[in-house]
């Protein structure tokens, strides 16, 4: 597959879009449904053809660059003992699947075919010819399915002036609606006051740390097909006007009269802490979020606003971080709800990699039974880390913002997990490029493979760590 033709067709990738039976073909070395060409999550290659495809396994192609990816890394193939490689010309075997992850974790450009019923997130299942392999990979108990999740929303300041210029309060949300609209279940971070009657900065004040939108930016949510959204941040209600709990109760109002769910803050510690929850297929996921910035009360720091607007038995605000508590609301979660997702709103602006407290918070959400945990806000992205084999997310990045200072905090990505049941047996990270100061855009190829060898790059300093 041609780069332009790996752009283009990511957004098919979604349920009730692919199927299966495009795989089901065996003769010409095409895979068959039930199997799946694996490569490491490094490579930056997804999809390919059915030429590629038979090219990878009778041997003619002895680099990925030969047929799409970015980067010109050698092919090595790899048999799994005990899977049959379809034919595969291979050159080595290794004892099982635990052995093959290490495999490509040392070589990205390895390649395996394994049955589609033992990949997890450890590997990449190559689509081809538009089908995703992992569509076949569920049952009836347990469905394959897709969520996503964006990081920092912030269509105000210098985004909202672009809105307003354009007339356009779909704007932000134009070019990515396709992909996030196809997902089962989208969310993200809402940081942005919603109101029609607190008057935003003026241009001569882009500046400002005082983000409000009018509400029709809800038909940008909706648009998108946003579940829902997270108030747990440190801009739903601290701001430089001093309008705070003001803007808080007109975003609650807004949302709730546009019909967007949302969690992570409310009316007083109940509402703040309890959980979305949403049914996907049979599966029920629940999403609770927590405010590390401006509730942050366990771990106060520089990467801290020196103000605590956390919510309390008979007071407004934000979910606080206090880890006792959120650890305990997580295994109550977990003994009533398939699927359960902490999304952390923490960590010290502008770096690379997520604090240590905060990957080790993230690691006994997990231990407290969480199926993964997701970080916002420092405004770059931060990589990722596997976690007794549990993918974690750390720093999704901006997604609406008008920080276009640097490569870092004008990109960041959707995040695509695949579902088996209650189990994440794959994920994509879809870069986004932001332009106009507010609307983002999915990255060509050739971008996608520079923004993942950042994302290593992070991973790789939380895994000495």
């Amino acid at each position: 597959m041609t780069g332009a033709g790996l752009a283009a067709s990511s957004a098919l990738m979604r349920p009730g879009v692919i199927g299966a039976s495009a795989l089901a073909r065996q003769d010409g070395g095409i895979v068959p449904s039930d199997m799946a060409l694996v490569t490491s999550p490094r490579l930056p290659l997804w999809e390919i053809t059915g030429d590629a495809a038979t090219r990878i396994l009778d041997g003619s192609a002895g680099s990925w660059a030969e047929i799409g990816c970015p980067l010109p890394v050698t092919i090595r193939r790899v048999a799994v003992d005990g899977v049959d490689p379809l034919g595969m010309s291979t050159e080595e075997t290794v004892a099982g699947y635990e052995a093959l992850v290490l495999a490509l974790e040392e070589a990205p450009g390895t390649v395996a075919v394994m049955p589609v019923s033992n990949v997890d997130s450890r590997v990449s299942a190559l689509s081809i010819d538009g089908a995703d392999p992992l569509a076949a990979a569920g049952t009836d108990d347990d469905p394959v399915f897709h969520v996503g999740a964006v990081g920092d929303m912030i269509p105000g300041r210098n985004a909202n002036i672009h809105i307003r210029g354009y007339d356009d309060y779909l704007f932000p949300y134009r070019r990515t609606a396709p992909l996030l609209s196809g997902f089962d279940f989208t969310f993200g971070d809402w940081e942005c006051v919603i109101s029609d009657t607190i008057p935003p900065p003026e241009d001569t004040e882009p500046n400002a740390l005082d983000f409000v939108v009018a509400s029709p930016i809800i038909d940008g949510l909706k648009l998108a097909g946003f579940d829902a959204v997270s108030l747990a941040n440190n801009h739903s209600v601290y701001n430089g006007s001093g309008w705070g709990f003001d803007g808080f109760f007109d975003t609650l109002d807004a949302l709730d009269g546009g019909g967007i769910p949302r969690f992570g803050a409310g009316m007083d510690l109940d509402e703040a802490r309890a959980p979305f929850v949403g049914t996907v297929g049979n599966k029920t996921i629940a999403l609770i979020g927590i405010d590390g910035v401006t509730a942050n009360v366990d771990y106060p720091g520089v990467w801290a606003v020196p103000v605590n607007v956390g919510a309390t038995a008979s007071e407004p605000g934000t979910n606080p971080l206090i880890e006792k508590q959120i650890l305990s609301d997580i295994e109550s979660l977990a003994s009533q709800y398939d699927i359960v997702i902490p999304f952390f709103h923490m960590g010290e602006q502008y770096r690379w990699s997520l604090s240590s407290w905060a990957v080790e918070l993230c690691r006994k959400t997990i231990d407290a039974g969480a199926t993964t945990a997701l970080t916002s806000h420092p405004h770059m992205t931060q990589g990722m880390e596997w976690y007794k084999n549990t993918p974690l997310f750390f720093g999704l990045g901006n997604f609406i913002y008008d920080q276009m200072f640097t490569v870092d905090t004008s990109q960041g990505h959707i995040l695509d997990l695949t579902f088996r049941g209650s189990e994440i047996i794959g994920f994509r990270m879809h870069g986004i490029q932001i332009e106009d100061f507010t609307q983002p855009r999915l990255l060509g190829p050739d971008e996608q493979a520079a923004f993942m060898d950042r994302q290593w790059r992070s991973h790789d300093v939380t895994a000495r760590r």
